[in-house]
């Protein structure tokens, strides 16, 4: 995630400085002269604009290939039981310990700790003459959030894995390192997005879109408060308990005040409300480009619905990776974009276009139409503009692989014989190297899942649930679909399946609500089969080759 003021002489020295954030220095005596064409830490941080470039590189291990450049969604989303893997080999959690997948996301995520946590560090202790203090904490507070983030993953993910900060960092490298209590993940999460939230801005300039906002911190923390309720408060037995109360009180009044600022708006359909503009309106925040429909222009990427969005671009950079060789883009083209040189790896399970409500919906429409902005069906086209290659028809067989036809999973009704990933194809990118260096940004937290996250915490807290309907039915109302009356465990579920269908959610909204009853997540029920194994899966294996290095300190996690 680098910030579009980036350009391409400093992403070379990005590169060189990434590598010193990773390997830090080596030096003998007869050695030990400094070598000015050569970034090496003795000689950084000496003023502003050191700081900056290293700041810029903290964003860049969400977009890696471990995380949203490729492996989270390969991991992710194969779990959910909305999406079918082109083999039953990742629906079924055939994973294991040595897979090379789960220990590049374990990576990525440690060299994001380890970058924020070095150049916290570094901000702390130097003396940098032409840096202010209100500078100097902006960088930080960038640091924190970008920290909490990785943060989250790691505890939501890998349970219990080894913790740090910039007060202990593991500069020995040869010794080994054991679990950490969850807790110590959670409890700097919130204070350092308490904290962050005073010194980030509501907005940037144009030049640093991409950066992490007030909004941003905002929507983290709240986030953070409703996981933690479920992953460590419910999971332990603690629920309802005083420390679990005032954390979901603190994360519902960080959504209450993001929701307050005005600055984040649900991009809502324009006269004359055709099929186009519902669809479009909801589209237009996983497209790379705007979306026209008639005289109507929808804003793409980092529109206000977005409030915290991974940046990529299809820029070439000779010496640089992100996440694959050469590029600036994902990789996540390569592997799921219905372009005939995709892999294809997903297919949407016919399951999930049967969700979408067939009555409240508007003029025009047989059901939702997010269904339609959600998913591919045969004869759909696959770009809005006629002069382009991909404004031709969807068709099975050639922009997928026939999953579920394949596995029989073929329902009366079914308009169509496999269904395609929609979100972040469409238009599908066809230009330079596609698939390969996709461009497309890939929004993490949307305006829609604070509005809904908003809404269970209104449940949870069994307060006045007026405001939480209120929000949950603006979602609905941006698609024109009649609200619901009444706000319930099952409307909630339904309307996060719906709405946030193939972003990465489902399957760890699942996870969390397992943990508390009243949610009645059944496994076998969920997945159609005994695949998912409770008191394993709702984790992933933390890498053996980590286990191993750090001398049987760091232990598995159960049923692994």
């Amino acid at each position: 995630m680098i910030p579009l003021m980036i350009r391409s002489y400093a992403k070379y020295r990005l590169f060189l400085l990434m590598l010193l954030l990773i390997t830090g220095s080596c030096t003998e005596d007869f050695l030990d002269v400094e070598n000015k064409n050569q970034v090496a830490l003795n000689s950084f941080y000496r003023n502003k604009d050191d700081v900056w470039m290293a700041v810029n590189t903290a964003y860049n291990p969400l977009a890696f290939g471990g995380m949203f450049g490729v492996n989270y969604f390969l991991l992710i989303n194969s779990f959910d039981d909305r999406i079918l893997f082109e083999t039953s080999l990742l629906d079924d959690f055939n994973i294991s310990s040595s897979s090379g997948t789960v220990s590049l996301m374990y990576q990525a995520l440690y060299v994001g700790v380890w970058r924020c946590s070095h150049i916290i560090y570094n901000l702390r202790t130097r003396n940098i003459p032409d840096l202010d203090d209100n500078t100097r904490n902006n960088y930080i507070a960038q640091l924190k959030t970008l920290r909490a983030m990785y943060y989250f993953y790691l505890v939501v993910l890998f349970k219990q894995p080894y913790f740090y900060d910039d007060t202990n960092l593991p500069v020995d490298y040869l010794a080994g390192y054991g679990n950490s209590d969850a807790s110590l993940f959670w409890n700097r999460i919130k204070e350092d997005l308490l904290w962050s939230v005073n010194w980030l801005p509501q907005k940037w300039p144009s030049v640093d879109l991409g950066r992490v906002t007030r909004g941003s911190a905002l929507a983290l923390l709240g986030k953070a408060m409703l996981y933690k309720h479920y992953h460590y408060y419910m999971q332990n037995g603690q629920g309802g308990s005083a420390g679990d109360i005032a954390d979901l009180r603190t994360g519902k009044q960080a959504l209450s005040d993001l929701i307050g600022s005005g600055t984040h708006n649900l991009i809502q359909p324009k006269e004359p409300f055709t099929f186009k503009d519902y669809v479009y309106s909801y589209l237009c925040n996983f497209s790379y480009i705007p979306l026209s429909a008639g005289n109507n222009v929808y804003p793409a990427e980092n529109n206000d619905e977005s409030v915290w969005e991974i940046q990529y671009s299809d820029e070439r950079i000779a010496q640089g990776w992100l996440p694959g060789w050469q590029w600036s883009g994902s990789l996540n083209g390569q592997y799921f974009s219905p372009h005939e040189s995709s892999y294809r790896n997903h297919e949407i399970h016919p399951n999930l276009f049967l969700q979408y409500d067939t009555i409240g919906t508007p003029p025009g429409f047989d059901r939702d139409p997010r269904a339609y902005a959600t998913c591919y069906l045969d004869g759909d086209t696959m770009e809005f503009r006629p002069d382009k290659a991909y404004f031709k028809p969807y068709r099975s067989g050639i922009n997928n692989k026939k999953i579920a036809q394949g596995r029989g999973f073929i329902y009366s009704g079914q308009p169509t014989v496999g269904f395609g990933l929609k979100k972040y194809y469409f238009p599908v990118y066809n230009e330079k190297d596609a698939p390969k260096n996709d461009p497309v940004n890939i929004r993490i937290i949307r305006y829609s899942d604070i509005l809904l996250m908003f809404a269970e915490y209104t449940m949870l807290l069994n307060e006045d649930q007026s405001d939480g309907l209120y929000w949950l039915n603006e979602v609905r109302a941006r698609v024109g679909m009649a609200p619901a009356p009444a706000l319930t465990a099952s409307v909630i579920m339904h309307e996060r399946d719906v709405e946030l269908a193939t972003e990465g959610h489902r399957f760890l909204d699942l996870v969390r609500w397992s943990f508390d009853p009243q949610w009645k997540i059944v496994w076998p029920s969920v997945f159609g089969n005994n695949a998912f194994v409770k008191g394993k899966n709702e984790y992933l294996p933390i890498p053996i080759v980590e286990i191993n290095k750090n001398k049987g300190l760091l232990k598995q996690n159960p049923g692994w």
